[in-house]
């Protein structure tokens, strides 16, 4: 379960670093870290959605 905020924070992380590389005219390292951040963010859904699935067997 830690993981998922892992992910989150380094979602995050990676999105300000995409913006910083926009800013600086770096645009082929934005794109990385801006497809980064996505998996990212969404990896971190599908963990959330597998514990949300987990708690509704167990009721």
């Amino acid at each position: 379960m830690g993981s998922k905020y892992i992910d989150l924070g380094f979602a995050i992380f990676l999105g300000y670093f995409a913006y910083t590389r926009i800013v600086n005219g770096q645009y082929g390292f934005a794109t990385l870290f801006a497809v980064l951040s996505i998996l990212n963010f969404s990896t971190a859904f599908m963990k959330h959605k597998r514990v949300l699935g987990q708690k509704k067997d167990e009721e």
